[in-house]
Order: structure tokens, then sequence, then C-alpha cells
């Protein structure tokens, strides 16, 4: 995985595979609901492992029953690298 940052069009065609992600201020982010508050804790819990098997963490944000994932690359001048459309697509392949 890369550091690099990706360009505007890099982005895009990453997007083209991530539905339900949006890039937004450097970040790629999505947000998941679930039946309670419970699901979304649980949620955050097995992005947060994810997240740490691939040293690449994401920002987690709970409102009650939603779930808000963020990713951006701290070492890219926290911009948007391969490793964070990586980690976008592992996180949709554990929530949807």
């Amino acid at each position: 995985m890369s550091d690099q940052p990706l360009t505007g069009a890099e982005i895009e065609l990453a997007l083209s595979d991530l539905p339900g992600w949006t890039h937004e201020h450097d970040r790629l982010q999505s947000t998941w609901t679930f039946d309670g508050h419970l699901q979304a804790l649980a949620a955050a819990t097995g992005v947060g492992l994810l997240s740490e098997r691939r040293n690449h963490h994401a920002d987690l944000t709970i409102n009650y029953n939603k779930l808000t994932v963020s990713v951006t690359t701290h070492s890219a001048g926290s911009k948007v690298s391969a490793k964070d459309t990586e980690l976008a697509q592992a996180v949709s392949a554990l929530l949807d």
C-alpha cells in the first residue's frame, strides 16, 4: 500500500467501486445505520479491529444507531491514498 496521495481522478475512480462513500475535506467517508446503539457499537469494534490489523486507523463516530467511518493518510499529508481506498473496501465488506 502506498502512502502517496491520490489524484482527484484516481479518487473518483476508486469511489466508483465504493458505493456509499464520499470524498470530502481530504477524507473518504461513509455512514451506516443499524437497528440500535449496541449494533453500531459492535460495528465500530469490528472496524477498529480491522484497522488495527492493517495498522491504518479510521476515525469512527457513533451517533446512537449510526456509525460514520472516515479515513485519511496522515503520512501523506492528511490526503487520500491507496491505503484509504483499500481500508474503505475492507470496511464495506465487513459492514455491508
